[in-house]
């Protein structure tokens, strides 16, 4: 019979490059066995701890020769996941997300329903601000990333260039920008209106 160290370990050597917390593990034993587990794998260089309650047995590039981590953003959405948050990023990650900024952000922020935490992550910040804002948990993923992006441009810095990379992301977006967003600032609707024209025209 395969004990609990051995079932984690396998489905993570099943799933290279996959990020697992704690939670997925409850249906093998108590939390403390699983905890047990996990940290005697880790001990044992068998798995890799991204951060505390995150783990993955990453992937290895034959063309680079090193082992590949997950992206900060995809720790940032497993994070979500494991507390049961709604995030979106904002600020330069949202620049980031629409293709309105091509550098690699150093700070990872995300507003979330959530609480307020830090995290490192392989010399990167994750941070997640509370905020009361509805935006979060009204629209899509793909809209608060929009908003945020917006925001993070400002009234005054949103000309034609940044309007055509705006409709770009846009059209993964499932609301529409004219009736479905009357409650946002009436200068970030003209935007959504702008962007809306361009993608129908």
């Amino acid at each position: 019979m395969m004990t609990i160290a051995n079932q984690i370990e396998e489905n993570m050597t099943e799933n290279l490059g996959k990020i697992f917390s704690i939670h997925d593990f409850y249906h093998l034993g108590t939390k403390n066995t699983v905890k047990s587990a996990l940290y005697r794998l880790h001990e044992e260089n068998k798995i890799i701890r991204l951060i505390d309650g995150l783990y993955t047995k990453p992937k290895y590039s034959q063309v680079l020769k090193e082992y590949i981590y997950p992206d900060a953003s995809v720790v940032a959405d497993k994070l979500a996941e494991k507390f049961s948050w709604t995030i979106a990023p904002a600020g330069e990650t949202a620049l980031n997300y629409t293709g309105l900024s091509t550098q690699v952000p150093n700070e990872y922020i995300y507003i979330t329903d959530g609480a307020y935490r830090e995290y490192m992550y392989r010399g990167k910040k994750i941070v997640f601000k509370r905020t009361t804002n509805r935006h979060i948990t009204t629209y899509s993923k793909e809209l608060s990333i929009l908003i945020q992006a917006i925001k993070a441009l400002g009234k005054n810095k949103i000309g034609d260039n940044e309007i055509q990379k705006l409709a770009i992301f846009a059209k993964g977006v499932k609301e529409d920008l004219k009736k479905d967003v009357v409650k946002i600032p009436f200068w970030m609707q003209e935007i959504f209106t702008k962007i809306q024209e361009l993608n129908y025209e």
